[in-house]
């Protein structure tokens, strides 16, 4: 079999074109592992109860998305959830809305801290992979978030 030489050169030039957009990838979406927090305050004192601080790792314990910024109380439940052992996929689609940015909030263990952000316009669903062999206040191990 014989390649015409300009056929060649086109193929090689839409490889090379190509190239930098395979190597794009989606924007990482992520919620920090852990988060430090300084001791904790009493509003009034309690009597006969002392308050001290307990240093232990507030971990990620679960991930909610929402349809607006949090304060709009949006909440957005999966629109697909898969099990394959250990192991649970929950998959939520996402509607392009450029003028009204979907959100993700992010709960820690042993606070009621919570930590939320605005996702990228354009995203068309956000996966959340769960380790349910192993919990964190009560909700399966969050192993992996991914958005594209």
């Amino acid at each position: 079999m014989r390649i015409h030489a300009n056929t060649a050169w086109l193929a090689c030039a839409t490889i090379l074109l190509c190239l930098p957009l395979a190597a794009q990838e989606a924007p990482k979406i992520s919620c920090p592992e852990s988060v430090p927090l300084v001791s904790p305050q009493l509003s009034k004192p309690l009597e006969g109860w002392s308050a001290f601080f307990d240093s232990a790792p507030h971990r990620l314990s679960r991930v909610t998305f929402f349809d607006g910024p949090v304060e709009e109380q949006a909440s957005l439940v999966p629109d697909e959830e898969t099990k394959l052992g250990k192991t649970r996929t929950a998959k939520w689609l996402l509607q392009p809305q450029p003028a009204h940015p979907y959100w993700l909030a992010c709960y820690y263990s042993g606070t009621s801290l919570a930590l939320s952000r605005p996702l990228s316009a354009g995203l068309k669903e956000c996966d959340v992979t769960y380790n349910t062999s192993a919990e964190i206040d009560g909700m399966p191990e969050i192993k992996s978030i991914s958005c594209k």
